[in-house]
């Protein structure tokens, strides 16, 4: 500290925020934060959901909300204005080749019109005098950096073909491709498994050490402050400190399960599914499979865990049990009736027995309404007058840990965790028999996450509901599920 009672930092600074405050409406979202990144270092931002990390990252980017009102100063090095304030056109000039940001919603990040290739050369030749045949060696050698399988198939994929993790691996590669001098990351590993995220952290920490790359690294997983921390500071309620304060507590263990009944008939059964991602006939016999040939079965009352590495599958079998994806072959059955392959049923006769919680919380939630609006949206859908669907919305965003301030607010007025926490009060207010929980926890610090797994286990015995829970934490997988399967080179089997 020095004399005035500031924080006093080491000299030479890329990024230095003083005294940072946001204000959106009413709600002072941060306040007086205060921290410097040096170059060649990895300073980690941590805090629990909803603490002010993910406004602190959008407020040095310049990528707040309309209507967010910044006090404070954000100072980048060789720099000669103060980033608050500083006009749209001056930001497209430093955003991406001075700052490169990777944000929580990694695939809202990307355009869904466009592949991964158009997308990745166009931040390049922004800001490279670069041919395009040069750009697109570069994007392909950028693909390849950040631990995609198959650059070439990559490229060519849209956003919506590709896993959540293949995404925000993508989305790394666009932020790493200008060589910029500071990296804002928030949460880049929450959706990849756990080779993958130490794939992705090596680079990180190589980029900074080789590049002089000065890392913001926003997270509330633990584990990856102790691996590639230099410097940490907290943020809580909005304000920051020096050091780690974020403690972790152990995950909650689920109560065992009493075998179902022999004759009971599985509350979700997959039989020999298979599925091929292309736009045409061609493309599909071309390219190779993402399931072949899986079959698993859910009794009611358990839960199945599925694990895999990132874009092993998981998310393609998960949409196509919720009737979002059609397989290619096979079939999925819901309480005795086919729902998807050649004798399905008309599927709005089992509206609302499968429920979907979204790995991408940010792009499964209306950007337009508030959290208790789109909670409420499926029991109006059902018949239930908007004062008892507002009443039961309002009780079940309390039960998922929203605060009463929190309830009236849009996705882009509240951090990934609480949107996470939008998501599962959704899929549950209507009590379903099938709830697919993809990633559920992911995005949720560790204070929140036990609170939310015992939500879901006390559903699962009030209703019976049965659960496939996809997750890429092994141990979160062991501790809550009856039966696991993995996915690999496109196979499902029992472990």
């Amino acid at each position: 500290m020095n004399e005035n009672g500031s924080p006093s930092y080491k000299p030479h600074a890329l990024l230095s925020i003083n005294g940072l405050g946001v204000q959106l409406g009413e709600h002072v979202l941060v306040r007086d934060v205060s921290l410097q990144v040096r170059p060649g270092t990895v300073h980690c931002l941590v805090g629990d959901s909803g603490s002010g990390k993910t406004m602190t990252s959008l407020a040095i980017v310049g990528l707040l909300p309309h209507g967010s009102k910044v006090n404070g100063s954000i100072s980048l090095a060789n720099v000669h204005e103060d980033l608050v304030g500083l006009p749209r056109q001056r930001w497209a000039d430093l955003r991406g080749r001075r700052i490169g940001y990777v944000g929580q919603n990694a695939l809202g990040c990307l355009h869904p019109a466009y592949t991964v290739e158009f997308q990745l050369v166009e931040a390049i030749r922004r800001h490279q005098s670069l041919s395009a045949k040069q750009a697109r060696a570069t994007a392909l050698a950028e693909l390849a950096a950040v631990d995609l399988p198959d650059p070439e198939r990559v490229a060519a994929a849209r956003p919506a073909e590709l896993s959540g993790g293949m995404c925000q691996r993508v989305a790394l590669a666009i932020a790493l491709s200008n060589r910029p001098s500071v990296l804002i990351a928030d949460e880049p590993t929450t959706a990849l498994d756990d080779e993958t995220q130490e794939n992705i952290l090596t680079l990180i920490r190589s980029r900074a050490v080789v590049d002089g790359l000065g890392v913001l690294l926003i997270t509330h997983d633990r584990q990856v402050v102790d691996d590639v921390a230099d410097d940490v500071a907290s943020i809580r309620d909005g304000v920051s400190t020096p050091g780690n304060k974020h403690t972790a507590s152990p995950p909650r263990v689920r109560a065992a399960r009493s075998a179902p009944a022999p004759d009971a008939v599985p509350a979700l059964a997959v039989s020999g599914v298979s599925m091929t991602y292309g736009r045409t006939r061609r493309q599909r016999r071309n390219r190779p499979a993402t399931l072949r040939d899986v079959s698993l079965s859910v009794d009611a009352g358990t839960t199945v865990g599925l694990i895999g590495r990132s874009g092993a599958g998981k998310t393609t079998l998960a949409r196509i049990v919720a009737g979002i994806l059609e397989p290619a072959t096979g079939e999925v059955v819901i309480d005795g009736e086919a729902v998807a392959g050649p004798n399905r049923v008309d599927r709005r006769r089992k509206a609302g027995l499968v429920q979907y919680v979204f790995q991408d919380p940010f792009g499964s939630l209306n950007p337009r309404r508030s959290a208790v609006a789109q909670v409420a949206e499926p029991l109006v859908a059902s018949g239930a007058s908007a004062e008892e669907a507002e009443a039961r919305a309002l009780s079940m965003l309390t039960d998922v840990g929203l605060t009463p301030a929190q309830v009236d607010r849009r996705p882009t007025q509240l951090s990934g965790g609480q949107c996470q926490r939008v998501g599962i009060a959704r899929a549950l207010i209507r009590r379903p028999s099938v709830v697919v929980l993809d990633e559920p926890v992911s995005a949720l610090d560790w204070s929140i996450r036990d609170e939310i797994l015992s939500i879901l286990g006390e559903l699962q015995d009030d209703t019976g509901a049965a659960y496939l829970l996809i997750a890429h934490d092994r141990p979160l997988i062991e501790q809550q599920c009856d039966t696991i399967y993995e996915i690999a080179d496109a196979e499902l089997c029992q472990i």
